[in-house]
């Protein structure tokens, strides 16, 4: 009953910060509903049919209280603290493996280099079937880190099923500390700068700095920072960001909370670690949210570079962790964020009662950068440029989902020169063919699920004679079918590229060599080589850009 305790006293603490006044209606009413909770729990544990675990008990009441809140307020159990403090503290005990779920099984995507994985041997495609001589066929992929990950110098045994080899292999590793890399990639390219972030914890920003030191000082005509699919992450390191991207003296961000504490103004402090002069674009789409929504909003509304990509996610929340038990917190929304021309980017998608939306009734209103610009609140950052996601086609679509590309890929990593740059040869392509037709790969055409579903509605009518004749729309569709690989040929030779490329250079690599067909980033390359199409992006609305 220790966390029943925690939630008096917790209620104690609120009442006696609220003043004499207010605080004695709201104290007997407190009282009165801790009363009756505590009597409920009384007979649910003494009376209930089937015993009841208190714990477990005390532990769904708790996010029952939160479930009417938004969706960021969150009761973290033991066994998830250890995410939370991955964020806090940039690293995290381990032996470095990244880790998803192919065909069904725990699959190991890459070691990471220099990680007690990547000494011992491990292999991308390699099957996690044991941990520690227990069953992992059945874990979720958060269920195995949490097995696998544990304290510096304490030992881990897995067992791997790997392609080609008859036995199991019995592998086991000393844990060490691992750095989170949350940035995988940078490096220049024709002149154009580029770093790729994928989430911001600790240390992520002073990376970023010196990276960007490091490009500045190769003489770069022009810097691509991408966001994309960044969920977000620490606050200060969002902060700390945009300040080694802007002058002095500038706000970056504000939070505005009911807590004195939590209402502040973030400024920028240093000389910015790239010229101002030189151009710079943020690549943002649909998953970038939260503090990447920071950087890029920021960005955006002191005019300091062109955004380009999709609308953001619009997450304008800001959460902080509290200590609720030994090994149990809660994160809890306190402030909302607003970026320099002083919008709120939170969508509306949730406590319609405007508890914390409030302000979202203007998610239209128009605001202006810092030289003028029009710019609209609410529901994320409008890029300057938007841009439609790619897509993929459908055979594409279909060997992407079932892991067909890294499944080839893995298993015949040691066929074929894996030279950098990785180029997809003819007899890979016909490799890969071969491979896929051995597979059993369903493809649906735009349409054909429609055609499917018609025709079997149609026998199910008592009255149908069967003279509808379909034959020359299925007719269609064999032949797209017999086509696609053909047609598909340049995106499936591209995804076989990166594959390649990943287990030849690692992630770095993996992300450097999908640039070069990249929509989003030729788009940023394309600004960045015209000054002139820069310049324009950026003048006040009503205003023309002319040629220095």
């Amino acid at each position: 009953m220790k966390r029943y305790q925690l939630l008096i006293a917790a209620a104690v603490v609120v009442v006696f910060g609220l003043g004499a006044v207010a605080a004695t209606d709201l104290f007997r009413s407190i009282s009165t509903n801790l009363r009756a909770y505590n009597n409920v729990v009384k007979h649910l544990l003494s009376e209930y049919v089937d015993e009841i675990d208190s714990d477990e008990l005390i532990s769904s009441s708790i996010r029952g209280m939160l479930d009417d809140l938004d969706p960021y307020t969150v009761f973290i159990r033991e066994e998830d603290q250890s995410a939370v403090g991955m964020l806090t503290r940039g690293k995290y005990g381990g032996v470095g493996i990244r880790l998803s779920i192919r065909g069904d099984t725990l699959t190991v995507i890459a070691p990471i280099e220099g990680t007690p994985a990547y000494r011992a041997g491990v292999r991308p495609g390699d099957k996690i079937i044991k941990i520690d001589n227990e069953s992992s066929l059945d874990f979720r992929t958060d269920e195995a880190a949490r097995k696998i990950r544990g304290k510096p110098g304490t030992k881990v045994t897995l067992t791997f099923k790997r392609y080609g080899e008859k036995d199991p292999l019995d592998i086991t590793m000393v844990r060490e500390e691992i750095d989170i890399n949350d940035m995988p990639y940078y490096g220049v390219d024709n002149g154009i700068g580029y770093v790729r972030i994928t989430r911001f914890s600790r240390d992520t920003a002073q990376g970023f700095k010196k990276a960007v030191e490091e490009l500045h000082g190769q003489g770069i005509n022009g810097l691509v920072v991408d966001l994309r699919d960044n969920p977000g992450g620490l606050l200060q390191d969002a902060v700390v960001m945009v300040d080694a991207l802007i002058e002095p003296g500038l706000l970056i961000v504000e939070t505005r909370g009911r807590a004195k504490k939590m209402t502040r103004e973030y400024y920028s402090e240093n000389e910015p670690a790239l010229d101002s002069l030189t151009p710079l674009v943020i690549l943002v789409n649909q998953g970038s949210a939260s503090a990447s929504e920071i950087v890029a909003g920021a960005i955006q509304d002191l005019d300091r570079g062109v955004i380009v990509g999709e609308r953001t996610f619009g997450k304008g929340l800001v959460q902080s962790i509290f200590q609720v038990g030994k090994n149990t917190s809660l994160k809890l929304t306190t402030a909302k964020y607003y970026i320099p021309s002083g919008r709120l980017i939170q969508k509306e998608d949730y406590l319609g009662n405007g508890v914390l939306t409030d302000g979202l009734d203007k998610r239209d209103s128009l605001f202006v950068t810092q030289s003028g610009r029009t710019v609209r609140g609410g529901g994320g950052i409008i890029p300057d440029i938007e841009l439609e996601s790619p897509s993929l086609a459908p055979l594409t679509t279909r060997l992407w989902s079932q892991s067909l590309f890294f499944t080839f890929a893995t298993r015949h990593q040691n066929k074929y020169d894996l030279s950098l740059p990785v180029i997809v040869s003819d007899e890979i392509m016909e490799d890969f063919r071969r491979f896929m037709e051995a597979e059993t790969v369903n493809v649906n055409f735009p349409g054909e699920r429609e055609m499917e579903s018609f025709e079997a509605n149609l026998e199910k009518l008592e009255s149908f004679d069967g003279k509808v004749d379909l034959s020359e729309l299925k007719a269609y569709y064999q032949a797209k079918e017999a086509t696609a690989f053909d047609d598909e040929y340049e995106q499936i030779s591209r995804l076989l590229r990166l594959e390649f490329a990943g287990i030849a250079g690692g992630l770095g690599e993996r992300i450097h060599s999908g640039l070069e067909d990249d929509p989003g980033y030729q788009r940023t390359v394309e600004i960045l080589q015209s000054p002139l199409a820069y310049q324009r992006i950026l003048q006040p609305d009503g205003q023309t850009a002319h040629n220095e």
